[in-house]
């Protein structure tokens, strides 16, 4: 509807980028999507334990509209950035990319292709099933960065 739209434009909010649906049997990629990066910020949101959790909303432009995609700021292990914050570190604002889900055995990942150079980035190892630990000091760090 065009005024619930209109409210989550006020907000900030974007329709999410769908890379993949939620069927009974698990879930289906919905392929490529050739998008362009216009800017990246870190939220905080609840994750699907309940638990409040920093994450990184990316903002795309995928055929004239802007969708949004978040990814944990860290991989689940609580040690290092998420896969996708580092795939998207090389990546400057106005470039385009292809976003596409993969499989790889029982897990899905997302495999980030640079369009200018063919150059892919996709997660090195299966993330596991684990609990993220809090561990703020990466996120104070770049408070401190963006002030």
């Amino acid at each position: 509807m065009k005024t619930s739209r209109e409210i989550l434009l006020k907000a900030g909010l974007y329709p999410k980028l769908r890379l993949g649906i939620k069927g009974p049997r698990g879930v289906t990629a919905t392929g490529p999507h050739k998008v362009k990066l216009i800017e990246d910020k870190i939220i905080q949101k609840l994750d699907p334990d309940g638990k409040q959790t920093h994450y990184v909303r990316y903002i795309f432009e995928e055929d004239g509209q802007r969708k949004q995609y978040d990814a944990r700021l860290k991989s689940k292990d609580g040690n290092d950035p998420h896969y996708l914050v580092q795939a998207f570190a090389d990546i400057e604002e106005g470039e385009e990319v292809i976003l596409e889900m993969k499989k790889a055995g029982v897990k899905n990942y997302i495999e980030v292709t640079r369009v200018s150079t063919g150059e892919k980035h996709a997660a090195e190892e299966d993330e596991e099933d684990t609990k993220e630990e809090e561990g703020g000091d990466m996120v104070d760090d770049l408070a401190d960065i963006h002030r």
